[in-house]
């Protein structure tokens, strides 16, 4: 028996849950994938440390660089792209040019907040045609929460540091950073206010009269999608849990933000598993992700051999033990990426996979953070949007000063926008 997705979201009226794709939701009979790509954008701050990024190829086969080393295993999902530049971020105030305008390319307007400018950012751009077809326009989510207040150093208002995505030249789009929170907007969540344990407590009767009309594929893909909520729904949880405990037997001083995964990796893992989730739902088609704000000084002691934040590293002089930690640092965030990822190309749609039928950016708004060069940036681009004309798994080296504006609009257009310029960029390619 088929059902349109219309008979079955009828069926669910009080599901707060969107489905998975299923074989039995025939939306479209030509075609099991769904037709709008989903789009993700990383950023990184602090640049990359550069002996250790670029990936080589020889004799035909691709060689990836110890930063790169964690997504050998997927090393053929991913683009490696050399030479792309914003022309835009070549402007005197460190960071604050090479982050607000990551998505767009455009100069930022140099101010004390007042007047702050930058550019609608690509994320928005593709929001603005598909937001309206899904529950969510997009999602935005980050670790820290947006500084307010001025740089001395720069003269640039903090306000740019904390935002990639913006829906008009004066405006940010707000982030979420905690982790219960973006759980509760992505299912329209009461279940907390209701005292019950799982949001899945809320539709017991519509998953047993779903169950019937399904087949065993169907079941299967249905039971992993619920326990890979629950599982994260008890992370989120015990997450929470942990650091109410921590608060209370800590100092007034010491204690962690309510909410606020005290943990750095849990945060960074829960952040980016909200987005695939929110993916394979159907919630949204569109998510950024940051994993600090400009001049970040998230410490990442939890990995071995690395001491300090993560700014101060960057900024390493060429000194040989702050370039080795640089690098650590570096190669964990690419790990989390590649995870990413590869839980993507796990979730089957049809005949495809979440990652092919998505495309996964990550970058940088640096090369080199010692010397906030916004030349050769470090740039990735996991997933097909659904095009099996794409392949994956080159090192794309253009020519120098390329424009990255080229690459978002490329993106833009293999996602069904007609746009042919972007500040900067006037050449479409992915």
């Amino acid at each position: 028996m088929n059902l349109s997705r219309r008979t079955v979201l009828k069926g669910l009226s009080g599901l707060s849950v969107s489905l998975p794709w299923l074989e039995v939701v025939a939306e479209n009979k030509k075609s099991k994938a769904p037709k709008i790509p989903r789009s993700a954008f990383l950023f990184a701050p602090n640049g990359v440390n550069p002996h250790h990024w670029d990936p080589k190829v020889e004799k035909g086969n691709l060689k990836l660089s110890r930063i790169l080393s964690p997504l050998e295993k997927i090393k053929g999902e991913v683009d490696y792209f050399k030479n792309l530049y914003h022309e835009g971020s070549i402007a005197p105030g460190g960071h604050f040019p090479k982050t607000a305008n990551f998505l767009s390319g455009v100069r930022i307007n140099r101010t004390t907040g007042k007047d702050i400018k930058c550019g609608m950012s690509i994320d928005q751009i593709i929001t603005r045609k598909y937001g309206h077809l899904t529950p969510l326009p997009s999602v935005e989510l980050g670790i820290e929460a947006t500084r307010t207040g001025i740089s001395v150093a720069t003269g640039y208002t903090m306000v740019y540091g904390g935002h990639i995505s913006w829906s008009s030249p004066t405006t940010p789009m707000p982030k979420e950073i905690y982790p219960q929170l973006a759980f509760d907007r992505l299912f329209n969540s009461s279940s907390m206010n209701k005292g019950l344990n799982s949001i899945l407590d809320e539709i017991k009767e519509d998953r047993k009269m779903l169950l019937n009309y399904l087949g065993a594929e169907d079941k299967s893909r249905m039971d992993a999608f619920f326990t890979s909520v629950r599982s994260l729904e008890k992370r989120i949880e015990d997450s929470r849990k942990r650091n109410q405990e921590k608060a209370f037997k800590a100092p007034v001083d010491k204690r962690p933000a309510e909410g606020l995964p005290e943990d750095l990796n849990e945060h960074i893992t829960l952040m980016l598993d909200l987005i695939v989730l929110a993916f394979q739902m159907n919630r949204t088609n569109v998510a950024t992700f940051m994993f600090g704000n400009a001049v970040s000084g998230k410490n990442y002691t939890f990995l071995d051999g690395v001491e300090g934040g993560f700014h101060q590293l960057s900024h390493h002089t060429n000194n040989k033990e702050k370039l080795e930690m640089y690098a650590k640092v570096n190669k964990y965030i690419i790990s989390q990426y590649g995870r990413m990822i590869s839980n993507m190309k796990k979730i089957k749609e049809g005949d495809s996979n979440l990652l092919d039928n998505s495309f996964v950016l990550f970058g940088s708004g640096l090369r080199d953070g010692n010397k906030h060069s916004p030349i050769d940036l470090p740039i990735l681009l996991a997933g097909k949007g659904g095009h099996k004309d794409i392949k994956r798994g080159k090192h794309r080296v253009y020519p120098k000063k390329t424009p990255m504006a080229n690459l978002l609009i490329g993106i833009a257009q293999r996602s069904g926008i007609e746009i042919n310029k972007l500040f900067y960029g006037n050449k479409a390619f992915i």
